[in-house]
C-alpha cells in the first residue's frame, strides 16, 4: 500500500525531522540497547538500539544533508581541511585501520599504558576497551559536528529567526527561504 500526501515537503522541513531524531536520541543516554536476561536456563540476549551509533548515523545524515549549502563552512580555522568529511572519515573507520596511525597509537598508548599496540589484536578484552574508547572518541567529534551545524543554521537563519526565539513574536516561521550564506563574503545565493 503506497501513501500519497499531496503537500510538498520543504527542505528545511527535511532538516528539522533529521534534528528531531537527534535531539529525541540525545534525550536518552547513549547507550548499548542490549539487554542480558538471566534465568535458570541461562543468558538471553535481547537486541535492542545502541543510541550510539544512532546519534553518529544521525549527524552524518543531517551534516550530508547540509554540505550541498554550507560546505565552505564546515571548514577548519585555517581552511585548510573540511571538518565534517573528516568526521564522516573518522567515523567509518575501524580500530584495525587506525592501529596504523601513528597518533592513535600514541594515544592508545598513553591512555591505556600499552608498550606495544599490537597487543591490542592478540587481546580481546583489551580491544574492547579500546573499541569502547574509540567509539566514544567519535561521539565526542560527533557533538562538535553537531554543535557546528547548528552555529551554521544559526548564521544563515536556515530556520527562520522565530526557530531561535529572534523574530517578530508572531510565531510564523519563513520554511520558505531559499536563499543561503555559502561563502567566506557572506553573500546571499540564490
Amino acid at each position: 500500500m503506497a501513501y500519497y500526501n499531496e503537500s510538498k515537503i520543504t527542505y528545511q522541513q527535511l532538516v528539522m525531522e533529521q534534528i528531531k531524531i537527534i535531539q529525541g536520541i540525545c534525550a536518552k543516554e547513549l547507550k548499548d540497547g542490549d539487554k542480558v536476561l538471566k534465568n535458570a536456563m541461562g543468558e538471553q540476549v535481547i537486541e535492542g538500539e545502541d543510541t550510539r551509533y544512532s546519534f553518529l548515523q544521525s549527524v552524518e545524515l543531517l551534516g550530508s544533508m547540509l554540505t550541498p549549502y554550507f560546505g565552505s563552512m564546515m571548514k577548519s580555522e585555517d581552511g585548510k581541511s573540511d571538518l565534517f568529511e573528516e568526521f564522516c572519515e573518522y567515523y567509518d573507520t575501524e580500530l584495525i585501520e587506525l592501529l596504523d596511525n601513528e597518533d592513535f597509537q600514541k594515544r592508545v598508548k598513553d591512555i591505556f599504558g600499552i608498550e606495544d599496540t599490537k597487543k591490542i589484536k592478540t587481546d580481546p578484552k583489551l580491544q574492547a576497551q579500546v573499541n569502547l574508547f574509540l567509539l566514544n572518541d567519535k561521539i565526542k567529534e560527533g557533538r562538535k559536528i553537531f554543535r557546528l551545524l547548528v552555529k551554521v543554521f544559526k548564521a544563515n537563519d536556515f530556520l527562520g529567526s522565530q526557530s531561535y526565539g529572534e523574530g517578530s513574536g508572531d510565531g510564523d516561521v519563513d520554511s520558505g527561504n531559499d536563499a543561503f550564506v555559502d561563502d567566506e563574503e557572506g553573500e546571499t545565493e540564490e
